[in-house]
């Protein structure tokens, strides 16, 4: 038997990542926000940075220019979507229809958490990275901060332990 090509397994993650983002980009176009050719750029991105992380030793700063692709994407939605509304309200349209929050208002706050998550499971000694995670949490209002606060102790206990026992060695 052939064992699976492991760059096949790899386009086969990454494919599978893009098309969970579709209703996202779907509602994006919809409401307005982007068009369809950065939505276009967006997917070429997000591969890119899909495929940087599914490498057999994906760096730190793949991971930390991910999640700043991510936010900055994110704080674009937001201002495009304030304009969209503006703009509605100008052409005296009542209706909130568009406005109301749906898959996109949450879907990029919620990957860039994954991608945090992912990262500090593959970088559970840094704490600088496990400090701009919380940051995040906490700018954002993410329920997971305590989720992480708990994590970071159990890694900081677990690093001073290991310390301890290489120090008395």
């Amino acid at each position: 038997m052939n064992s699976p090509n492991p760059k096949t397994a790899m386009a086969d993650t990454v494919q599978y990542k893009l098309e969970r983002m579709v209703d996202e980009l779907d509602d994006l176009e919809r409401k307005g926000i982007f068009t369809r050719q950065e939505i276009a750029e967006i997917v070429k991105q997000r591969r890119k940075f899909e495929y940087r992380l599914k490498r057999p030793s994906p760096l730190k700063q793949d991971f930390l220019a991910y999640i700043d692709y991510e936010t900055q994407l994110d704080s674009l939605r937001r201002l495009r979507k304030k304009s969209v509304a503006r703009e509605l309200e100008k052409q005296g349209d009542k209706r909130r229809r568009r406005n109301k929050k749906s898959v996109s208002d949450f879907a990029g706050i919620s990957r860039i958490v994954e991608i945090y998550r992912i990262a500090v499971m593959r970088f559970k000694g840094d704490l600088e990275l496990w400090f701009r995670y919380l940051e995040f949490c906490k700018d954002k209002k993410n329920g997971r901060m305590k989720k992480v606060r708990a994590f970071i102790l159990e890694v900081v206990v677990c690093l001073v332990l290991i310390n301890l026992f290489f120090f008395f060695l």
